[in-house]
């Protein structure tokens, strides 16, 4: 008497199985046809799988002139699919049904809380020049957005180029947001934007803002203007996100790492080293060595080796002191120092800078300087020239250290 159940079970099981077996190959089959993307081959993986959305989305692209209905099926069988209501507004635009279009990227909008629908509903505000319902879009894809969002910035500046709607109306109040906002402003030089948010940026500064601020700060040297490049410089080290003491200008604290115990920054007012082929150098260890220069004789005839930008007074009288020794090299170096005057390209040491030492004795030279009427800016420069009639020098040159101040 047990044994008829079990039977009856056992048969019942084989049958859902070859069941079963029967619509996985049946799909499959279905699948193979339908990455043909012929139409014909669609056409016959939806008699094969009629209930999937997939392939209604694929007829879509296949045949332009069933996109519509094709897929209105689609997102009758999915529902819930922001993918599909996104292909459903890209082949309803195609079409001309605009309100089609808005209607189904709304829904994917409602459907998918992340960035890519919005994103895409802004685009079509876009085209479509639809203002008013552009920068609410625009904002709210901002608001959830992840990643590079350089092309939705592009797009806000297509839409309309005036710096001061883009802020008030797309960019949220959101750090990370503003900071790829404000490097987007610094590669498009559009750095007159850039500073209305600067102050925005460095209130949130943290670690991973201090390319961005140094970005900043090399644009404002470059423009000579040295009091917001001054100003940005000493907010990232008031925020501990620079290792160094504040600059003074007023109190002719002008330079920064005289001393060259950290690893340079070759940025800002930091030091910076020329890769020169033939010189060798060792710099910015962190430790107490000194910053040392090695030249094999092959190096170029005129180079530059080391400079830092310093913010000065104007009309005021300063000294740049440097304890340095060389060894091996002869007494006519070729080696100076340059302080130019960023504004008018002026070496206001009027090439007495020689460093003229040929032993191994450490000494100390003093170049004093009048900055002129006008001057914000100063550049040190360290450089190697090779004197007429001489060889190219071999040998090294180790910096102690360097000191800048006000003078007598």
């Amino acid at each position: 008497m047990n044994e008829m159940p079990a039977r009856i079970i056992a048969a019942f099981a084989g049958i859902l199985c070859v069941y079963g077996c029967y619509w996985a190959i049946r799909w499959a089959l279905a699948d193979y046809e339908a990455r043909n993307l012929s139409r014909s081959g669609i056409e016959y993986a939806l008699r094969l799988a009629p209930g999937n959305p997939q392939f209604y989305v694929r007829l879509a692209q296949a045949d332009p002139t069933q996109a519509l209905s094709a897929m209105q099926r689609a997102a009758d069988l999915n529902p819930l699919r922001s993918s599909v209501r996104i292909e459903f507004a890209r082949a309803a635009e195609d079409h001309h049904d605009f309100r089609g279009a808005e209607r189904s990227l709304l829904r994917a909008v409602q459907l998918d809380k992340t960035f890519a629908p919005r994103w895409l509903l802004a685009e079509y505000y876009a085209r479509r020049h639809d203002e008013a319902r552009f920068w609410p879009a625009a904002r709210d894809a901002l608001a959830t957005s992840y990643d590079d969002i350089t092309r939705l910035f592009d797009l806000c500046w297509n839409f309309a180029p005036e710096p001061r709607i883009i802020l008030d109306r797309a960019v949220p109040n959101r750090a990370d947001v503003l900071r790829q906002y404000f490097d987007f402003l610094l590669a498009k030089n559009r750095l007159d934007a850039a500073d209305a948010i600067a102050n925005r940026v460095m209130r949130d500064a943290g670690p991973d803002t201090v390319p961005s601020l140094l970005g900043y700060c090399e644009r404002l040297l470059q423009t000579n203007d040295s009091t917001r490049a001054v100003e940005t410089w000493n907010a990232m080290i008031t925020k501990r996100l620079l290792p160094y003491p504040a600059l003074a200008v007023a109190q002719g604290r002008s330079l920064t790492d005289g001393a060259f115990e950290k690893p340079f920054l070759g940025i800002g007012f930091d030091w910076r080293v020329s890769a020169v082929g033939g010189v060798f150098i060792r710099y910015g260890d962190g430790s107490s060595s000194p910053l040392r220069f090695n030249f094999s004789g092959k190096q170029p005839e005129s180079c530059e080796l080391l400079t830092e930008w310093a913010p000065v007074e104007p009309a005021r009288r300063y000294q740049f002191v440097v304890r340095y020794s060389t060894d091996g090299v002869n007494d006519d170096t070729g080696i100076k120092w340059r302080v130019m005057d960023v504004k008018t390209g002026a070496d206001l040491l009027l090439g007495a800078g020689h460093v003229i030492a040929s032993d191994r004795k450490e000494r100390a030279e003093t170049y004093k300087f009048l900055t002129p009427a006008q001057a914000r800016l100063i550049k040190l420069v360290l450089a190697y020239d090779r004197a007429l009639g001489t060889v190219r020098i071999e040998g090294s040159l180790s910096l102690r250290n360097v000191a800048l101040g006000f003078g007598s």
